[in-house]
This record gives structure tokens, C-alpha cells and sequence, in this order.
């Protein structure tokens, strides 16, 4: 009966030391998981407000909705290298909208600084006179009429802007379609004179993570 009860003891303490490591390592990883995600979306964020408005129109620098930000600017890829400045046409660069209707919009120029690519494209967002969009998935680059997802605000003749998109969908922050930060579940961005400030939260299990991010627009 001792030998039993000594066991039991036993086990039930290496049981208890078992539960505490594992619930510490749980949320030691639940921690890091989401300062990783974090991490990541200021990383991305920080960039792209460094180019904020670069050779565009500087009273259309940013533009934000509940849970989504707007960045004015191309962003860089694989297959567009930015905005360029022109050897002949000064900055700063913009399309005006030429017609509209319902959910499509209709711009004078696709290549703003005239340097042979084209600026807008799936996913991206326009910042407009009256407030930004974003095009449609489905649109294909080089189209005259831009499909969007919503209608499109502004009026014929207001400039027109390409924009970077963070948008927080159901499974984490996304930038221009993609996903970029899956524990962001809390995106809050707004414009206070020329600082930008942007509160995050990111949780995973029962962790949550919360960060308030600001940059001084120049």
C-alpha cells in the first residue's frame, strides 16, 4: 500500500511539473507568435510610410477606413521597380478619373510617370479627391477601366492615386490581397494633423498582444 501510494505521488507530480511546463511553453510560443506578427506588419508599415506620397500629390498622402489604411505610392515588386522621375514631365504624378460608373472607374493615364509600366493593379488601392477603393482581384493590368470592389468615389476630373492597401480581414492583416500578419485581429488606423498612428492587436489562443504604432509624416 505504501509502494502504491509513493507512485501515485510520483505521478501525480511529474504530471503537475508536465502541465506547468507545457502551459508555460504554450504561451511563451503564443507570445512570440504574435510580437512575430507584429513585427512584421510595422516592418512592412515603417517601408511603405517611408515612400508615402513619393513624387504624388502631397495633400493625398493617406487615407483610412474602419480597419483599413491606404498608403499613396506604388510598391515595389518583382515587376515594377516604383515611381521614376520623368526626363521631361515634372513631378508630382497622378491619373484623373475620366468617367465612372457604378463600380468602374476610368482613368486618363494607367502609366503615371511615363516610363513604360503601368501603376495600377489587382488589389491595389486609389486614393482619390473624395476617398480611396480598392481595384478588383479579377482585374487584369493594362485594362482601361478599372474594376473595383466597391463604387467608386470622387467626381470626373479629381485626381486619382495608386495606393498601397492594409486591409484586417477575419484571418489577419492583409497588404495589397495578401495576407501578411495572421495573429492581427485588431487594426485600428487614423490620421491625427501629420502623424499617422496606428493601434494593433494580435492574438493567438487565449495570448493577446496589443501595440500603438505612430510615424510623422514629412
Amino acid at each position: 500500500m505504501l509502494s502504491i501510494a509513493l507512485a501515485s505521488i510520483l505521478i501525480l507530480t511529474l504530471y503537475s511539473i508536465h502541465s506547468l511546463t507545457a502551459s508555460t511553453y504554450r504561451d511563451t510560443m503564443a507570445g512570440w507568435y504574435c510580437m512575430q506578427s507584429l513585427r512584421s506588419a510595422i516592418v512592412r508599415l515603417d517601408a511603405d510610410l517611408k515612400q508615402c506620397a513619393c513624387l504624388l500629390p502631397q495633400d493625398m498622402r493617406i487615407a483610412c477606413r474602419e480597419n483599413a489604411l491606404f498608403i499613396s505610392g506604388v510598391p515595389l515588386t518583382s515587376s515594377h521597380s516604383g515611381i521614376h522621375v520623368h526626363a521631361s514631365i515634372a513631378p508630382p504624378y497622378f491619373s484623373t478619373i475620366r468617367s465612372l460608373s457604378g463600380s468602374s472607374m476610368t482613368l486618363d493615364a494607367l502609366d503615371i510617370d511615363s516610363n513604360g509600366s503601368y501603376d495600377y493593379w489587382a488589389d491595389l488601392g486609389i486614393i482619390t479627391e473624395h476617398g480611396p477603393c480598392v481595384i478588383s482581384h479579377g482585374y487584369t493590368r493594362g485594362d482601361a477601366v478599372l474594376t473595383l470592389k466597391e463604387p467608386a468615389p470622387g467626381n470626373i476630373g479629381d485626381r486619382a492615386v495608386p495606393a498601397v492597401h492594409y486591409e484586417l480581414r477575419a484571418d489577419g492583416l492583409y497588404r495589397n490581397g495578401q495576407l501578411l500578419a495572421e495573429a492581427v485581429c485588431a487594426f485600428a488606423p487614423h490620421v491625427d494633423g501629420s502623424e499617422v498612428v496606428i493601434v494593433m492587436e494580435a492574438c493567438y489562443h487565449e495570448y493577446k498582444k496589443d501595440i500603438a504604432y505612430s510615424y510623422h509624416l514629412q
